[in-house]
């Protein structure tokens, strides 16, 4: 599975009231145990969201866990837009992101 490090988030409409900053972080999602995770990325992020691309040929479920590993979590995500293999989701429980 290759992950597009071309995006340039610069051609998307930008309709958040938060400041986003810039993420660049390898993650996964998990959704639940019904599916196995799928690598993803994270673009930008604000404290409400991100922005995250996924595998083109895997789109991302509507709901998901995004963790950085078995012990870091970034937060419940739930898809509120798609473009493609990119998805723009807001937190449903966002938890603290641990720092390495």
């Amino acid at each position: 599975m290759a992950l597009s490090d071309e995006y340039d988030g610069s051609k998307a409409t930008d309709r958040r009231n938060r400041l986003r900053r810039n993420a660049n972080l390898r993650v996964w999602a998990d959704p639940g145990g019904v599916l196995p995770v799928i690598d993803c990325r994270i673009i930008n992020m604000t404290e409400d969201g991100a922005q995250v691309i996924g595998p083109s040929g895997a789109p991302l479920p509507e709901r998901f866990l995004l963790q950085m590993d078995s012990c870091r979590v970034v937060g419940e995500a739930e898809v509120v837009w798609r473009r493609e293999h990119i998805v723009g989701v807001r937190f449903v429980k966002a938890e603290a992101l641990e720092r390495a």
